[in-house]
């Protein structure tokens, strides 16, 4: 009889959980569609000038989507890396809008802060060819070596004739000007070589046998040096440039680079930098100023996932993780906008957006600052949390605001009468070169704002409430960090 009981009282409690997370979900979704449907929404939605919505559905082709090993485990598979050496010097151009580049070595597939986005139609040659075995897409990926020091993927150039063989290059400052607090700078070059942009004073850390690991922002200089160049000539009108306090080439003949180094003004402030290329080859390089503020700045927001891409899964599969960050993303862009920022998203609806898109956009349309919003996901279903992600060093500050604030917004009221997850909810600002944290443009950030595999953290995620509470701890990260210095 006492089985009996027993038994009756388990399936009961199964059905009642089953009845809630049901209910839960039907709540949430009518709850988002009247989130998803507001009158400031439907607005965004109608702005036909703004870059965000008319650049998410460019068909761009992905070619950077890489992983990142941050462990020093080997390879599960047996094919071997493979290593082609061309003879001669084989040129190749970048042809798309802006390609990754990764570590020299042939089988590393590691991505750095020292590894810079090169622009369409920079020329570099190769010197060999590797396949590197993707842990996270779990495949093959083809690519070739430059003679920079990098690798890039193959599908990302195209290779010129073999009677191209530039000789060494020469680069020349042919105007600087400062427009509206960014300092630009114009070069004309022999050849469109490569160069690489790199901060200088800034401290690395050792992590897992590896050297670039990043805990704070300590750069006083930046640097950008041309590959394959003997000769850099011009000056640079600093004028009332707030950025750097002047600038000077080194040229090492030897190994043929020179380098245009800027001392920032403070030290650790830095926001940014575009790079474009002009029809006849001319590059133009823009320096960010500092945003006045959060009133006015430029918010790009990127709800994580879409389309056929659900991403994480909550309750059985039940809710999607592209949808609670969509919702997420709408209560953050509520929070920055009664802050006075303007808001651009990288999607507007549920749909498909490569890694690569998502960059595009943020590049053209030139925020002051990106974020992508997710939630995270674990194995372990008890695993709860929020945590940021940055890679390049600039993003740092923003990172560890943002999430310092959004895990207050746990602490002192989704957790607050939770001793045990307020102590444990904060899973910190994390260094990792997830590929929308790459952007060199401005300084760009990932936040998980919780785990959707967890029952109870996902059910706080579903709330209307709560998602306006964790917008405002968002935004008010990215106001003290505006607004800082």
């Amino acid at each position: 009889m006492k089985k009996r009981i027993l038994l009756c009282a388990m399936i009961g409690v199964v059905l009642l959980s089953v009845v809630a997370a049901t209910l839960i979900v039907l709540h949430f979704r009518a709850d988002c569609e009247v989130d998803l449907t507001t009158a400031d929404f439907d607005l965004l939605m109608q702005q036909t000038s703004d870059p965000a919505d008319t650049l998410w559905t460019q068909d761009v082709t992905d070619v950077s989507i890489g992983n990142y090993l941050d462990s020093t485990e080997e390879s599960t598979t047996t094919e071997p890396t493979t290593t082609i050496m061309p003879t001669g010097r084989q040129f190749c151009v970048i042809s798309a809008p802006f390609a990754d580049t990764w570590s020299g070595l042939a089988s590393d597939d590691t991505f750095t802060p020292m590894c810079t986005t090169l622009v369409q139609g920079t020329v570099d040659y190769i010197t060999g060819q590797s396949r590197v075995y993707d842990e996270e897409e779990k495949e093959w990926r083809d690519f070739y070596l430059l003679a920079s020091g990098r690798k890039v993927l193959i599908e990302a150039v195209q290779l010129l004739s073999p009677d191209y063989n530039y000789g060494d290059n020469s680069i020349q400052i042919v105007s600087s000007e400062t427009n509206n607090g960014n300092q630009i700078i114009r070069f004309k070059s022999a050849w469109n070589a490569p160069y690489t942009f790199e901060f200088s004073g800034q401290n690395y850390y050792e992590k897992n046998g590896k050297h670039y690991f990043v805990n704070a922002f300590t750069a006083d200089k930046i640097q950008f040096t041309f590959y394959h160049t003997t000769k850099a000539e011009g000056s640079v009108n600093i004028g009332s440039n707030a950025i750097v306090t002047n600038a000077y080439w080194t040229v090492d003949t030897a190994n043929k680079t020179a380098s245009l180094t800027m001392p920032l003004r403070v030290v650790g402030q830095y926001y940014g930098y575009t790079m474009q290329r002009e029809a006849d080859g001319t590059l133009v390089l823009t320096l960010k100023k500092k945003p006045g503020g959060i009133a006015g700045a430029r918010i790009m927001l990127d709800p994580g996932h879409g389309g056929k891409d659900p991403g994480a899964l909550g309750f059985g599969g039940a809710v999607a993780e592209s949808q609670v960050n969509f919702a997420l993303a709408v209560a953050t862009k509520q929070a920055l906008e009664r802050r006075g920022a303007t808001v651009y998203f990288t999607r507007t609806d549920d749909v498909y957006l490569p890694l690569e898109d998502r960059k595009l956009i943020a590049r053209q349309a030139n925020p002051d600052v990106f974020i992508s919003i997710h939630c995270n996901a674990a194995e372990n279903k008890s695993r709860y949390g929020t945590s940021t992600y940055y890679f390049r060093p600039m993003s740092q500050p923003l990172a560890s605001a943002v999430y310092q604030n959004v895990l207050a917004v746990y602490q002192t009221s989704l957790y607050a009468g939770d001793a045990e997850r307020r102590a444990k909810v904060g899973e910190n600002a994390n260094f990792h070169p997830f590929s929308v944290t790459r952007l060199e443009e401005c300084p760009s950030i990932l936040i998980e704002t919780g785990y959707v595999t967890n029952d109870r953290e996902c059910t706080l995620l579903l709330s209307a409430d709560n998602r306006a509470r964790i917008g405002e701890g968002i935004a008010a990260g990215v106001a003290a960090y505006l607004n800082a210095g």
